[in-house]
């Protein structure tokens, strides 16, 4: 079981904060409305607490999952639902479209420019180099998306740490969750550029 100070987490809270906030930027110079992001949630749950606190494992998502690579490596997975990838998408492509095609590339181009903007941010604040590669469309249940990802990376404890941020739109919350799935010993190297 992982343990982190309080310190530690507010480091790595700053740190997120800096990334998602780029990210909301990005979004917003994208579809042209102003996209906010709320306080990025760090905590180490269960995977029963993560399904009862963040999204239930039966409940259908786009999931865009992609690989971190330079200095640092893990996954960045971005969840929408249905209704917010038809939101993202008419946003991003100024109509509506029943083209699912069309609408998964819409969010998967977003997921791209949110996740290279996020590790950008992060790789300058750190000094280092971090890119995302090109992203992958799930369509699953959350369970199996969210177990996969943390099993892919050797990380298939009974607590993970959840690292999301959550958008928001014209007062609407966009069910949008970036989550920040570093590899293992990722954090300690990350807050040792902290100084911390």
């Amino acid at each position: 079981m992982m343990a982190y100070s309080e310190l530690e987490l507010d480091g790595l809270k700053e740190v997120i904060n800096i990334g998602g906030g780029h990210a909301a930027t990005s979004i917003s110079k994208l579809v042209n409305q102003k996209i906010d992001m709320h306080v990025p949630e760090i905590s180490i749950l269960s995977y029963h607490e993560l399904y009862e606190q963040v999204i239930a494992d039966d409940v259908e998502v786009h999931a865009v999952v992609s690989s971190i690579v330079g200095d640092y490596n893990g996954m960045i997975l971005f969840v929408v639902s249905d209704d917010s990838a038809d939101k993202l998408s008419e946003l991003m492509l100024g109509t509506k479209t029943d083209d699912i095609n069309v609408k998964m590339s819409a969010v998967s181009e977003l997921t791209n420019i949110i996740s290279n903007s996020f590790l950008g941010a992060i790789g300058n604040l750190l000094n280092v180099q971090l890119v995302s590669a090109l992203p992958v469309i799930q369509d699953d249940y959350f369970g199996a998306v969210i177990s996969s990802v943390y099993m892919a990376l050797d990380q298939y404890d009974d607590h993970i740490m959840v690292i999301r941020n959550e958008f928001t739109y014209s007062e609407e919350k966009l069910d949008a969750s970036l989550f920040f799935i570093p590899e293992t010993g990722v954090l300690e190297q990350i807050l040792k550029s902290l100084g911390i």
